[in-house]
Parts: C-alpha cells; structure tokens; sequence
C-alpha cells in the first residue's frame, strides 16, 4: 500500500512513527552496543580475576609465616567465595589441626563451608568438619553434620565417619551397619582396606 502513497504522505507517516517508537529505537540500540561491551569487559574482568587466584594461591602455598598470614588475609579479602578461598582455608584448617588447634581448625572449617561456591567442596569441608568433632568428642555434633552432606560422592565416607563415630560410643551394632553400607557406597573398583576390616571386627562383636 505505500507504494501508492505520495511522498509527503510517507514522510509524514515516517516522521510519525518515529514519534512514536524512535526514543525506544534508540535506547534498545543504546542497551544492545552496551551489552556487547559489557560482555567484553566481564569476560576480561573474570579472567583477570582467575589469573589474580592462581598467582596469589600459588604464593601462599609456597609461603611461610606471616607472609602466609598476609596472603591469607589477601585471599579473604580480593577473591572471597571463590574454590581458591575454600583450598586456602582447608589448608590453613590442616594446619591449625597438627597444631591441635581444633577451635582454629573448626573455625577455618565452618568458614569453607559458608564460602564454598558448589556443593562439592561445601562437603568436603562438611566431612572434614565432621571428623575434627568426632576428635574433641563432640560425636552428636558430627553426626548432624554428617548429616547435611548430601553429595554422592561421599557417601561412602560419610558412612564410615559414622561407624566410627558409633564405635567411639560403644555402639557396635550401629557401627557395623554404617561399615556395611560404606561398602556399598563405594565406587566401582575402588578397595578400601582399612574398611574392610572395621566391618569385620565390628560383625565379630555383635
């Protein structure tokens, strides 16, 4: 139909759609060249960030004393809620525990759990946690975080923390039945010796 149309009817009715939809025309032009931009910059932001990661974990690792400490506190402070965070503060948590610090080691525990950015290390610390409560003999502590570990791949050594747990306490029958389903719950192919065993001592004694 606007083939039919006069010149000036056809600028009129253009000049009349621009009225209309020009300002949004422009600020969906504006927004999309913005995003494009914007992507850019996140994409070099986050990999500047990840570089910035390695650099200071690699350096913390090969650091000693209050250097350490100081690069620690770098780590919390530039790259927080990151898996970089989360090995800095399992390895400090290792190290407060050959020190039979387990107040530090709990703290440093419960804090990679907090920042933890995926489920998977958020139980490793879980598990790690679990075993240094057992240790001070805070056995219902354990057990209620064990059972928040929800991660398949720690089924097998959930349930073994809870036989010895169960142990500890006396409770052989539960013992056994944690030991016998961490048998269960092991991978394919994989051989836990030590397992093995805590089973059979435990079937012995029912």
């Amino acid at each position: 139909m606007s083939d039919y149309l006069t010149d000036e009817e056809q600028l009129a009715k253009l000049k009349a759609w621009w009225d209309e939809n020009g300002t949004w025309l422009m600020v969906a032009s504006v927004l999309a060249i913005s995003g494009w931009f914007g992507w850019d910059w996140y994409e070099d932001y986050r990999t500047d960030q990840i570089e910035t990661a390695s650099t200071l974990y690699e350096d913390f690792l090969a650091s000693e004393g209050d250097a350490r400490v100081q690069l620690a506190t770098s780590i919390d402070e530039q790259i927080p809620e990151t898996s970089y965070q989360v090995f800095t503060l399992l390895y400090r948590a290792h190290s407060a525990a050959e020190d039979a610090d387990f107040e530090a080691t709990e703290a440093l525990l419960a804090r990679a759990v907090e920042v933890a950015p995926d489920a998977k290390l958020a139980d490793l610390a879980r598990l790690r946690l679990a075993r240094v409560l057992q240790q001070v003999d805070r056995s219902d502590e354990a057990l209620a975080v064990l059972g928040t570990i929800r991660g398949e791949g720690f089924r097998s050594h959930v349930a073994e923390l809870k036989g010895d747990i169960h142990v500890t306490r006396g409770e052989t029958e539960l013992a056994h039945e944690a030991y016998s389903a961490a048998l269960v719950e092991l991978s394919e192919g994989e051989v836990r010796p030590m397992l093995d065993m805590k089973a059979a001592d435990t079937a012995r004694v029912r």
